[in-house]
């Protein structure tokens, strides 16, 4: 009897994930992942290039660019669904280049998940989920690599990259204040990860 109530149970988790998964297509479908990440242009760029031009170089601009909203946190009890949702997404998603998109998507919604659980105090736990995020960075570099020898092209998805490995570091660099030294080695850890990443996005660039 127990047995089937955990296979019962099982069984809901898995219709609910695929429910949310499906969800989560359907509001994309119009939209390509790629095109959710795409630099928005600054308005008024040259009068702001010139502004910038007598500013001390201690002040550094922040990177354009727009990490998504990060939906449910860790600590959340429905939480472990959400990562039941995404693994079926990617599973389901075979396309190389779609598959980079989408773990960029991961990685930035983790280190904005990160982001919300250390500013709330929350470190040891934001920690964690920062160290997942820049693994999917990491996974998001590589299968460009991949798609790129698959014969996509990738030149588009690899400036949001540069950009996006930027904004991970920028982000990162803010948790600095409130990293103990437990958690130091992890810190410096995933610093390091959106560091790499930028320096091999760079280099497939050619800059």
């Amino acid at each position: 009897m127990k047995k089937l109530r955990n296979a019962v149970l099982i069984i809901a988790l898995l219709v609910f994930a695929t429910g949310v998964l499906g969800a989560s297509v359907w509001r994309t479908a119009a939209q390509s992942v790629s095109e959710s990440y795409k630099v928005m242009p600054v308005e008024g760029q040259e009068a702001t290039e010139s502004v910038q031009e007598q500013e001390t170089e201690a002040v550094e601009e922040e990177v354009d660019y727009f990490l998504a909203y990060p939906g449910i946190l860790p600590d959340h009890l429905l939480y472990p669904l959400k990562m039941v949702r995404d693994r079926i997404w990617l599973f389901l998603t075979t396309d190389p280049l779609k598959r980079a998109e989408l773990l960029l998507l991961f990685a930035d919604k983790r280190l904005g998940a990160a982001k919300a659980l250390i500013e709330g105090n929350k470190v040891d736990l934001g920690i964690t989920t920062l160290t997942k995020a820049e693994k999917y960075l990491e996974r998001a570099v590589d299968q460009e690599r991949i798609a790129r020898q698959a014969g996509k092209e990738t030149d588009a998805f690899l400036e949001t990259l540069s950009q996006a490995t930027l904004k991970h570091e920028e982000v990162i660099l803010g948790f600095e204040n409130k990293i103990s030294n437990t958690t130091r080695p992890v810190y410096d850890s995933a610093l390091q990860y959106a560091r790499q990443g930028y320096q091999q996005v760079k280099e497939r660039l050619g800059k």
